[in-house]
């Protein structure tokens, strides 16, 4: 589905000579590995869910993953954070000799793998991708003939709950450079005018939601109607801002889906957020280093009885003792893979109070750096309908004229799905240079 509007900019945008010369568009939503791109509480959903989802089963089977078995949900940390601890469970019943499978080289998975290894248990990583990283992907993008190329990332991004992400002294003991961003402090622009109040806006959609969760958990877009039958055209203009900003960028996901009790009360991204010069790619290589990891392996599904666990993929079947699982839960949630005997009810009941939020990005590298500079690395483009959001100029940091913008939800659909990537490419170019007529001309 396209939308006229922005098939007028790409129009408008082919006078003026300003195209990237390079770009990578991710697709996480259409990404057959990933079906989205982070979790979040679903009305009724609690924490709780989360950790029991990360419960082992049989003591043959273990989830892992960014959306369970961690205080630190949809965080490349706390997916991390989650392999290690299934990992450790794991190794409390494992015998001497035993091997373990575990599924997907994304951050849970590595995180498992690498706490296996170092504990002297023999396990096996098999990954359907080509690559390791699953939703963490560092690319690299060319630019004009001669210039080097340049990495950055088209999925995880930042490092974020800085003060306390063990992986902001792992990337520093490896030698890369951190770069902060401020995200309290956007450069921003509206297509219609002043930006307004966003923040406001913001801190008073969260007292309502607290006055509306009083008794129960209810969806954001109750929080949201019932906040907007009292606004003004200036308020309610702030507010749809910043739920297109705040809210549904930061799950992926619609109001009507979201938890209203959650979704204000999980810490989650902004304070003091850096990015690694280089790409989380530096991570992921330090934690693979060593594993035997197979890579080109889809399972089909996992079987596991009180001789062991199957692991089957396409051409292959994997035997071990047990088995440690960091498949995104949008595919378990699919029935991707299949599992046998499967998961207790009280597992699957907290796997569908769980969603999983669509987010894509397009990173876009430019011969000269032609946009108004953010003072601290962060802007946003409010457009209505909402398109590319969320914008960080990589200029700096990578050493070339780069911009990375964010699409999410229902805007994923308007502006960005049916369009080849140099499609997308061009329209997120579009946005870019509306957003800087509009710095330019104070709004």
């Amino acid at each position: 589905m396209r939308d006229d509007s922005s098939d007028m900019a790409v129009r408008q945008l082919a006078a003026t000579g300003v195209y990237p010369v390079s770009w990578h568009v991710a697709r996480w939503g259409d990404d057959p590995y990933s079906r989205g791109s982070w979790s979040y509480l679903r009305p009724g959903g609690t924490p709780a869910d989360r950790w029991l989802l990360a419960e082992p089963v049989d003591n043959r089977f273990v989830l892992c993953g960014e959306a369970m078995g961690t205080s630190q949900p949809a965080m490349t940390h706390g997916a991390h954070e989650s392999g290690v601890t299934a990992a450790r469970r794991c190794a409390s019943v494992c015998r001497p000799g035993e091997r373990v499978v575990v599924i997907g080289a994304g951050m849970a998975g590595l995180g498992a793998a690498r706490t296996l290894a170092d504990m002297g248990i023999e396990c096996v990583v098999v990954e359907a991708r080509d690559r390791i990283g699953g939703r963490a992907h560092t690319v690299d993008l060319a630019g004009a003939a001669g210039e080097p190329m340049v990495a950055a990332d088209a999925g995880a991004a930042w490092l974020q709950q800085f003060g306390h992400n063990p992986f902001a002294a792992l990337v520093r003991s490896l030698g890369a450079d951190l770069i902060s961003t401020n995200f309290h402090a956007p450069l921003a622009a509206a297509a219609d005018g002043p930006v307004g109040d966003v923040a406001g806006a913001l801190a008073q959609l969260a007292d309502e939601a607290t006055r509306a969760t009083a008794d129960g958990d209810v969806p954001l877009s109750d929080v949201v109607a019932r906040w907007s039958r009292a606004g003004d055209n200036d308020s309610l203009r702030s507010m749809r801002f910043a739920v297109d900003a705040d809210i549904v960028l930061e799950t992926g996901a619609g109001l009507d889906d979201t938890s209203a009790r959650w979704f204000f009360a999980e810490d989650g991204v902004g304070n003091n957020d850096h990015w690694i010069r280089g790409g989380y790619r530096i991570v992921l290589d330090h934690l693979a280093s060593g594993l035997d990891i197979r890579l080109g392996m889809p399972v089909t599904s996992v079987e596991w009885d009180a001789d062991g666990v199957r692991v089957s993929m396409r051409r292959e079947t994997l035997r071990a003792d047990r088995c440690i699982c960091s498949i995104p839960i949008s595919l378990l949630q699919r029935g991707e893979p299949t599992l046998r005997p499967g998961l207790p009810s009280a597992h699957r009941d907290a796997l569908a109070r769980i969603g999983m939020g669509v987010v894509d990005k397009v990173i876009l590298r430019f011969a000269e750096h032609w946009w108004p500079t953010p003072p601290h690395g962060y802007f946003r483009w409010y457009d209505t309908p909402a398109s590319w959001c969320e914008w960080v100029d990589l200029t700096d940091g990578c050493g070339a004229p780069m911009v990375a913008g964010l699409i999410a939800h229902d805007a994923v659909a308007r502006h960005h799905q049916g369009r080849t990537d140099a499609e997308v490419a061009v329209a997120a170019t579009a946005a870019l240079q509306r957003w800087a007529m509009a710095v330019n001309q104070g709004c």
